[in-house]
């Protein structure tokens, strides 16, 4: 390799750097679609940058082994950050994880791809020019290539300088764990102090370190008293709104309250009348924010107003309808919609049986006060389990196979708990499915008229409703 050649594969590695990982991150997914980076994401950023500038010395002033010991060490920390990223995932559920994904994977993921590259690229340039790499330590006059590199990384900077003052602020101000997505209005911009860490807290684990319980000074109380937990015919069709207008992935109705809840696969949820002729309250739901909830696929009432949306890999947020919640007051939580919606939590259910698969649906047994889920089949892990998720600390209580002779699963898209019964929409067989939620059969099945796309259950007045997803024209079926 001449030295020619090796400027240019140097100047270009620059220009990439610069304007894919740094460039889309900034440009595209912040300024674009207002992603915010977190703190880990801006230690990562500020590796890459670093990088690409030391390729620019480089490219400018020749290979001199400074920049070779610099490169390696930007690199070393560069694997560093991604690995402190990526690990805190590294457990979850298929599919968990923290904003957008490129070609299946999670941004700091390819932080760990690209140092992984740059020091094997260094590696291959040591032990090929090992001992002759003086002859590429001289200084080079920039071509037109070098100078738009270092025109575009100067262009790239201002937008990042220009993101990161503004949504992080400056010192003594240090960014968001879970940052809200870009801003430019005062209101919703956040400055935090929040992540110093205090003289007393101070330890080698950093933020998962736990202190000690004193039971000196544990208050006494009072001893708790815990309490025992121990083929259909249509008759109409509904039409839901035209103000609905992505594809409906999930229904749920409360009795009491006389509401139905929707979602759709655009991250919105309505709330409708009993009649389902109007739109009482609907949000849409901020998917990026702290935890991802991208394609969201089972909806559930857990109580008289408040649901639980689950995505299909299991992440979830609940939500109340409040009529005294305001839109200007969930900035972080909603990109739009109207007043009378407030989140009340967001997070993950790990599972053990399932981990490997996605579900399509959720309910609540308010019996056991547990959240119930069945896994999709998936050819890796081929599962029909029942999970089962408390209500308390949202955990899991117990996972089990569901009893099937056959070897193909159905596909589950809608569920109900009803007392002891649990009732499962197949979307695969146009069947309802009714198991046993002690012993985890299946005692009996209903063939019913199915909609051309089932994908959500419920009970009204002693009927199934079977919801019939169709992008702007959603349906509910009512069946006796």
């Amino acid at each position: 390799m001449n030295e020619s050649i090796l400027n240019r594969t140097i100047t270009i590695a620059s220009l990439f750097l610069i304007l894919v990982p740094v460039g889309i991150a900034c440009i595209v997914l912040g300024y674009g679609l207002g992603d915010n980076p977190c703190i880990l994401c801006w230690q990562e950023r500020t590796a890459i940058i670093i990088a690409s500038l030391i390729g620019l010395f480089v490219s400018r002033y020749g290979f001199k082994p400074r920049y070779i010991g610099a490169l390696i060490l930007v690199s070393v920390y560069g694997l560093w950050a991604g690995l402190r990223h990526s690990s805190v995932h590294l457990i979850k559920d298929i599919g968990q994880g923290y904003s957008a994904t490129v070609l299946g994977l999670h941004l700091y993921w390819w932080v760990l791809i690209i140092f992984a590259v740059i020091l094997i690229f260094l590696a291959l340039i040591i032990f090929l020019h090992g001992d002759s790499l003086n002859k590429f330590n001289q200084s080079v006059h920039w071509n037109k290539l070098n100078k738009i590199t270092a025109y575009l990384f100067l262009v790239i900077m201002g937008f990042n300088i220009v993101q990161a003052f503004t949504q992080t602020g400056p010192i003594p101000f240090f960014g968001q764990s879970d940052p809200v997505h870009m801003s430019f209005n005062p209101k919703n911009i956040i400055w935090s102090t929040n992540h110093w860490s205090a003289p007393e807290t101070l330890s080698a684990r950093g933020k998962f370190a736990v202190t000690r319980p004193d039971f000196y000074k544990n208050k006494i109380v009072q001893p708790a008293v815990y309490k025992n937990q121990s083929s259909f015919t249509l008759t109409k069709i509904i039409q839901l709104p035209v103000e609905i207008t992505g594809l409906a992935t999930g229904v749920s109705y409360n009795p009491v309250s006389n509401i139905y809840a929707i979602i759709t696969d655009n991250g919105w949820l309505y709330f409708l009348n009993d009649e389902l002729k109007h739109i009482i309250a609907s949000v849409k739901i901020d998917t990026l924010f702290s935890v991802a909830l991208s394609n969201l696929a089972g909806i559930t009432f857990d109580s008289e107003n408040s649901v639980l949306v689950t995505a299909d890999h299991k992440s979830f947020v609940r939500l109340i309808y409040d009529t005294k919640a305001r839109l200007k007051d969930s900035y972080p939580h909603f990109r739009e919609g109207t007043d009378g919606v407030r989140e009340l939590k967001r997070g993950r259910f790990s599972t053990a049986r399932i981990r490997y698969n996605y579900i399509a649906a959720i309910t609540w047994d308010s019996y056991r006060e547990e959240y119930v889920t069945v896994s999709l089949p998936a050819k890796k892990q081929n599962n029909f389990v029942v999970a089962k998720l408390s209500g308390q600390d949202y955990k899991l209580n117990s996972e089990a196979k569901i009893t099937n002779t056959s070897k193909d699963y159905p596909i589950i898209t809608g569920l109900v708990a009803n007392e002891n019964n649990l009732y499962m929409l197949s979307h695969s067989t146009n069947q309802i499915l009714i198991m046993d939620l002690d012993n985890n059969e299946v005692k009996k099945s209903y063939d019913i008229n199915a909609p051309e796309n089932p994908q959500g259950l419920t009970i009204v007045n002693h009927g199934f409703v079977v919801l019939n997803a169709k992008q702007g024209k959603n349906s509910l079926h009512f069946f006796q």
